[in-house]
């Protein structure tokens, strides 16, 4: 059975560090850069949810690694032997302490609550999705289900980091990169020490191919900015926001394997002349399109409906927009989108319309 290219490896950090400068504004700054995405998302967190502090993400990042030891402990065999999976993961954990462990230490950022300098990046984030990773790596020939819910605590972790403002955003994308590295890093060392030697002869590690004759099913989670178009003079008078950050959640439903419907969900920080901060809310559907090619990239154009509501005013929303996707793995998927949006909340006010830029990552089966 042979291991991975090491590529794979090397192209998920750039894609951490791409996502990093994207979201920083390119810095680790103490505290962020004050337009950054991590600074706008923190004032939505802080004005959306203020109050949230909940100690439950002290104990997910443990769960993924928990659920791979206890399916070896009942003699559910995945990929490894007992002394190849432990040694695999021995050098997972350790690049992955060194590496978050050195980091912390060097770049010294304050955390948002304000409570020490060592916020990036996350430790909680990197554990959780390290023991997703072992746990994918282990178990996915048996059923992807194995990586869906993984990865979905991972997820958790990392968004409930922010929440309970002890991170800002770009400390859980280095996390989550960092995690998934050192998983794919300790396997490749214990591959080439091991070779062929203490492998399960019984499990079929599946190959990776995506099939675009095939209906898929996704569910992702995104971020992005706001730009709001034109309307100088309102947006310097303060009746129109400047800029604004958003997350969400998104489903697509397939109808055929290129064409299918979707619903998304998000909350955005918009932010006024002066610094102030209202949230807005969306709830639409509609349909998309898909186009797949070079076998891992995927263009789509979407198109959605729906409501709209900011400082209890309550509205239509209406946006289109395109994106494109990399397939990472078996089940996953990160894309990059741009979308237009217009917003209208009531008969007295103007239109809002931005230009929506962002990035996404979920899972498909």
């Amino acid at each position: 059975m042979k291991a991975r290219p090491m590529k794979k490896l090397l192209f998920i950090y750039l894609c951490m560090a791409l996502m990093i400068a994207g979201i920083s504004d390119g810095k680790a700054q103490t505290p962020p850069a004050r337009h950054s995405l991590d600074a706008d998302i923190m004032m939505l967190r802080n004005t959306a949810v203020p109050g949230f502090n909940y100690h439950y993400d002290d104990y997910t990042p443990f769960a993924p690694g928990i659920v791979m030891l206890g399916l070896k402990t009942c003699g559910y065999d995945g990929r490894s032997e007992w002394s190849r999976m432990l040694v695999s993961d021995a050098f997972s954990v350790a690049s992955m302490a060194v590496i978050v462990t050195g980091m912390k230490h060097t770049v010294k950022r304050l955390r948002p609550d304000g409570s020490e300098y060592n916020s990036f990046p996350s430790r909680h984030t990197a554990t959780a999705f390290m023991t997703a990773t072992m746990l994918h790596k282990e178990y996915e020939g048996r059923s992807p289900w194995f990586s869906i819910g993984g990865y979905a605590l991972a997820a958790l972790t990392g968004v409930s980091r922010v929440l309970n403002n002890r991170h800002w955003l770009s400390d859980v994308a280095a996390g989550a990169a960092i995690g998934i590295g050192s998983v794919h890093l300790g396997y490749f060392i214990t591959d080439k020490i091991f070779k062929d030697k203490h492998l399960n002869p019984a499990y079929e590690e599946p190959s990776f191919y995506y099939d675009p004759t095939v209906r898929h099913y996704t569910a992702e989670l995104l971020f992005g900015r706001r730009f709001v178009i034109g309307a100088e003079e309102r947006k310097d008078m303060g009746i129109l926001p400047q800029r604004g950050s958003l997350a969400g959640l998104q489903v697509e439903v397939p109808v055929i394997p290129s064409l299918g419907v979707c619903a998304r969900a998000t909350a955005s920080g918009m932010i006024y002349n002066g610094g102030t901060c209202s949230d807005l809310y969306t709830l639409g559907a509609g349909g998309y399109w898909n186009l797949h090619f070079a076998k891992i990239l995927e263009f789509q154009t979407k198109v959605m409906a729906g409501w709209a509501g900011m400082n209890r005013n309550n509205g239509i929303d209406f946006s289109g927009g395109i994106g494109l996707s990399l397939i990472t793995d078996n089940n996953f998927k990160v894309k990059a989108f741009g979308e237009f949006d217009s917003i209208s909340l009531s008969d007295r006010e103007p239109w809002i319309n931005t230009f929506v830029v962002g990035l996404s990552t979920g899972f498909f089966w």
